[in-house]
């Protein structure tokens, strides 16, 4: 109930933002109409593209490291959508990954080879957003935008830095939760689940790492270079739903659109609002001066590309998340 709760809240605050920038533009309904239905629909069908493309980064990737036998590609895919329901309505965009941990865990994958599909996957997302997002700070930076581009470098190195040191660790030591861990589980609810949940996580750090060292090797190499390959298909598409309304105020092409959408999901990633509300819009309003475009005549293209880009993903993620958890089961439940 509370969260459920939660998600509506999250859900409504994504909307404030989008509602603030219309007051403060004085937006108006006909504005935002002005983008064209045909340019909406195809950028919001491009999005919806986009959350398949991660879907099949999914299966590719459970397929590749735990095999053929765990479900099928139908229901990985939509598992791996449905997920996405949850880390839109999350801040700094995560919580979908341990839907996906337990929805394998319920089709008999050790929790330690499920937290290394999505580590990988993570892992994925890093590199190739980081890359984006270093390559929109070194243009930024060229065209004397300098709060932007020192925003990008301080929100995204941190993140880039502490994920390849989790991988390094992993690949040469077992990691294990830290000492505090069992007297503060103790301290809040009881010994018996102190002492087992401890263990359950110890357990699975562990065979975490022992994927790290069988997988980390040169053999592996195609598959992760599949894998991102996939990781920057979607961010493609990303890129796309916004080149395709901006393309109704403005020529902006591919590339400008690429290094744009990935300097705003830099600075969503801060985690103060759900989805990156707010911030991904004030990232790619301030990112448009490095082209030289005013981000109050782009005020339009910016909500019906958010819409589009955010809010229809959520629905789409939101009914496949139901579907998934099959009506009145939980895959959380069923998995414990």
């Amino acid at each position: 109930m509370r969260r459920g709760l939660g998600r509506v809240i999250a859900i409504v605050a994504s909307v404030v933002p989008l509602i603030i920038i219309s007051l403060l533009l004085d937006l108006k309904v006909e504005d935002i109409l002005s983008i064209g239905l045909f340019p909406f629909i195809t950028s919001c069908l491009v999005a919806v593209a986009k959350l398949f493309m991660q879907g099949l980064r999914f299966h590719y990737y459970v397929r590749s490291f735990v095999g053929s036998n765990v479900a099928n590609l139908q229901k990985n895919v939509q598992v791996r959508m449905g997920s996405e329901f949850v880390t839109l309505t999350t801040p700094a965009y995560t919580g979908g990954e341990w839907i996906r941990v337990a929805w394998l865990h319920k089709n008999g994958v050790h929790s330690g080879k499920g937290l290394w599909i999505i580590t990988i996957e993570i892992i994925s997302d890093v590199l190739v957003g980081s890359t984006l997002a270093y390559i929109a700070m070194v243009v930024a930076f060229g065209a004397h935008n300098y709060v932007i581009s020192s925003a990008i470098l301080l929100i995204t190195t941190p993140v880039f830095v502490s994920y390849l040191v989790l991988l390094t660790l992993s690949a040469r030591r077992i990691i294990q939760m830290p000492r505090f861990t069992k007297p503060l589980l103790t301290k809040l609810f009881g010994g018996d689940k102190g002492e087992r949940w401890t263990n359950i996580m110890n357990d699975s750090l562990r065979v975490l790492c022992e994927m790290s060292r069988i997988y980390l090797r040169r053999s592996s190499l195609r598959v992760f270079a599949v894998g991102l390959a996939l990781t920057f298909a979607g961010a493609s598409l990303h890129a796309l739903t916004f080149m395709i309304i901006a393309g109704t105020k403005a020529s902006i092409g591919f590339f400008e659109s690429l290094i744009m959408v990935a300097a705003a999901i830099s600075i969503g990633t801060i985690p103060i609002s759900p989805g990156g509300s707010g911030l991904t819009e004030l990232g790619i309003a301030y990112y448009l001066n490095t082209f030289s475009i005013d981000p109050a005549v782009f005020g339009n293209v910016i909500v019906a590309w958010r819409i589009a880009s955010y809010h229809v993903p959520l629905f789409v993620s939101w009914v496949l998340l139901i579907r998934s958890l099959g009506g009145r089961g939980n895959i959380i439940n069923n998995s414990s």
